[in-house]
């Protein structure tokens, strides 16, 4: 059985996109700058994985009883130095919060479809600012889909994948400039090894100690958990754990899929594994009672979005949530 609460689940759409340029990443028109040269993006092939063929049977359920204006948020479910809530935008009851969370990988790899320019990056940053979108940390999104806590009515969650040393190089200094909190998915051994193309453990640090970044698991050797041995499983779940402990003082509490690959088996294992929550690369909106814990929706964003498709996140896609799933007020007293 799994641990993860079961009153959350629900299908969900995909994002459709052609990814045959993402299996050859690392043009050779790509510019490289300062930064270490980043591998080839199979690192990063979370993009519309296919769906679980679980999904079907998931039965979705009455969302949990939202919690009044004055609800505190109780303990945060990923590692992170997270202050007490407070909003720039005002909160609104739970059942009219939409949220999308962004999933990022690398940055200024010229025409590599999963890289992202600085450039465009700060654009889209600076757009959730003008445009009333709360930037939130992971462990609050978490809390609301909990129940636990009320958020305003739009609202992201920026998430970085792998550890890539682009993300401190590039992406760091904007979200630190414009006080933007994020989440950063580490992949344990890439790190460990040193690579090249990797941040190392004390830039980890630097980031975990600003109080604006929360650490996810990305898995140890960032193998799919569909159909994977129980034996490999329990490495990618419980070393890359222990090793954040070791190497940064933090015991994640969130699980990144690699390749974004799951099943219900790979879902239940992360809930056993001690996990509150686990999500997903299937590219779809957020409300309260529309997704499994175990299964939450991140939305990729390319090289080739214009700011004219990253503003429909946070407009037309919002309504894209099929209404049988959305939540209902709660009746008057």
């Amino acid at each position: 059985m799994s641990v993860f609460p079961a009153s959350l689940c629900g299908p969900w759409l995909k994002r459709s996109v052609i990814l045959a340029s993402v299996l050859a990443l690392g043009c050779a028109g790509s510019q490289r700058v300062s930064p270490p040269e980043e591998p080839p993006s199979e690192l990063a092939r979370e993009v519309s994985p296919e769906r679980s063929s679980s999904a079907s049977t998931l039965k979705p359920s009455s969302p949990p009883e939202p919690p009044g204006p004055e609800a505190a948020p109780k303990l945060a479910t990923v590692a992170g130095k997270i202050p007490a809530a407070t909003f720039t935008h005002p909160i609104v009851d739970a059942h009219r919060t939409r949220a999308v969370v962004l999933l990022y990988h690398g940055f200024d790899r010229g025409s590599d479809p999963l890289s992202v320019s600085s450039s465009n990056f700060k654009q889209q940053m600076q757009w959730l600012k003008d445009n009333r979108v709360e930037v939130v940390h992971l462990s609050q999104l978490v809390s609301f889909l909990r129940g636990e806590l009320l958020l305003p009515e739009r609202v992201a969650v920026v998430s970085m994948d792998d550890g890539m040393s682009s993300v401190y190089h590039r992406a760091w200094p904007i979200l630190k400039q414009l006080e933007l909190p994020f989440s950063l998915g580490i992949t344990t051994g890439l790190v460990e090894d040193q690579k090249r193309f990797t941040m190392s453990w004390d830039q980890v640090r630097e980031l975990y100690d600003s109080g604006l970044v929360e650490i996810a698991s990305h898995g140890h050797r960032h193998r799919g958990l569909a159909n994977l041995p129980r034996r490999l499983v329990d490495e990618e779940l419980r070393t890359s754990r222990s090793l954040l402990e070791q190497r940064v003082g933090v015991s994640p509490n969130v699980y990144f899929y690699p390749l974004g690959s799951m099943d219900r088996r790979a879902r239940e294992l992360v809930g056993e594994a001690g996990y509150d929550a686990a999500f997903t690369a299937t590219g779809a909106p957020i409300a309260l009672g529309t997704s499994h814990l175990g299964e939450v929706p991140r939305t990729s964003v390319f090289y080739s979005d214009s700011m004219a498709r990253f503003s429909y996140f946070f407009r037309g896609f919002l309504r894209t949530i099929p209404h049988h799933l959305l939540p209902k007020p709660a009746p008057p007293e």
